[in-house]
Formats: C-alpha cells, structure tokens, sequence
C-alpha cells in the first residue's frame, strides 16, 4: 500500500490503527492495521516509505488530513531483544501517541 492509498483509506474510514514503527538506528516506518491485516506503507517506487523521524512521521500525517480519527501508535522492540538476537515472536513496546507533539 502507498502512502496515498493510506490516505484514502483513512478518509474512508478503513484503517484500524496506524503504528509509527521505530527501527534500530533511528530508523521509522509506517504499518497500517486494517481488517484484512497489517502491511508496510511504501513509497511510489515500491521500496518502504521511511519518514526522516518520529516529528517527520507525525508531519506527513497531519499535512496529507484525514488521520484525526485513526488511533496512532509508536512501537519499537525492545533493544535488549535485538542485542541477544532473539527469534520468533518478539513482544513490542505499543504507546499511543497524537499528530502533535509531546505525546
């Protein structure tokens, strides 16, 4: 899914949650969570949309509208995890967040 078919389904009313995913070395990524699944949001060219950071992240959701209703999460695994390299199902850390700052 692209960013902009994100958009449109938000509009819509399709999304479920969006999670703002953060990545080791301060790498960010969108996951859109919908009835039919979760998935990835990619750029036009088909690689993964990557905002520069969180406040980036936040920014494209309040400039493309339509994300007011849709529950906004972060989720990071933990770095303890990724430093032991353990496989499988990993439990992430999940907090709400907003469109704007501070929370």
């Amino acid at each position: 899914m692209t960013f902009q078919e994100l958009v449109t389904l938000a509009r819509q009313g399709g999304i479920e949650e969006l999670h703002v995913e953060k990545l080791e070395g301060d790498l960010f990524l969108y996951r859109a969570v919908t009835s039919a699944g979760s998935e990835v949001i990619q750029n036009e060219s088909g690689g993964v949309l990557r905002p520069a950071s969180l406040q980036d992240a936040r920014k494209r959701l309040r400039h493309a509208g339509g994300f007011d209703g849709v529950p906004l999460y972060l989720v990071q695994q933990s770095p303890y995890d990724e430093m032991i390299g353990l496989e499988g199902e990993q439990e992430a850390h999940k907090a709400p967040m907003s469109l704007h700052t501070g929370t």
